[in-house]
């Protein structure tokens, strides 16, 4: 059996001011694939959250898209 941190993969995304860090674990007993997972997680949060759901008017960014306008 191999130790935890060699199943676990760590990825920082830095979103307007906050930096977020995703730690993402992996099974060899899963049943589920990695697409299936995202798709329920999207499923549910859309479900539970749609009131709070809305539009971004300024993407957000650290950099504004190249090209863009703003």
């Amino acid at each position: 059996m191999q130790p935890a941190e060699a199943k676990t993969a760590t990825i920082y995304r830095r979103i307007g001011s906050t930096t977020y860090k995703l730690r993402v674990h992996f099974s060899d007993t899963a049943q589920e694939t990695m697409n299936d997972k995202i798709l329920h997680l999207i499923q549910h949060e859309a479900v539970t959250n749609a009131a709070d759901c809305g539009t971004m008017n300024i993407p957000q960014m650290t950099q504004p898209l190249e090209g863009s306008s703003l």
